[in-house]
Order: C-alpha cells, then sequence, then structure tokens
C-alpha cells in the first residue's frame, strides 16, 4: 500500500474542505478526506502577515477556487 499526497490541505477546489490524501493499493486508487479544525486554520491565517491571506482564508472555508479581489 502507497500513501501520497493529493496536494495542499483544502486546496484541491473541488467543492470538498476537507484534507485529502491519495491511497494506492494495488491498482486501486482512492482519494480519502479527514476532518481538521478548519476554522481555526482559516482565522490563523487571516491574523497573519502572509499576503493575500483573506482570499486563500476564503478558499479554504469553501474549497473551491475563488478568483482574487482587487
Amino acid at each position: 500500500m502507497t500513501f501520497a499526497n493529493a496536494g495542499s490541505v483544502s486546496l484541491s477546489y473541488d467543492g470538498d474542505p476537507r484534507a485529502s490524501y491519495l491511497v494506492l493499493d494495488g491498482t486501486n486508487v482512492t482519494i480519502q478526506r479527514v476532518e481538521y479544525d478548519l476554522e481555526r486554520e482559516a482565522n490563523d491565517l487571516l491574523h497573519s502577515d502572509l499576503p493575500y491571506a483573506g482570499w486563500v482564508s476564503q478558499i479554504l472555508r469553501t474549497g473551491n477556487y475563488l478568483p482574487p479581489t482587487t
């Protein structure tokens, strides 16, 4: 059995904000979802000095890509 990173946590843009990982078991491939403290992550991001923190925080909360606002 092999595990692989399916992308950044909650930045898969498929509408599901949970964390995800890929499981390869022979020829079977599945994506597993894991609950995590999304609100804490989004709030920590909002209170950081990182550029575009508000924009990325919205993407984390929705699980969907949103165009940046200017």
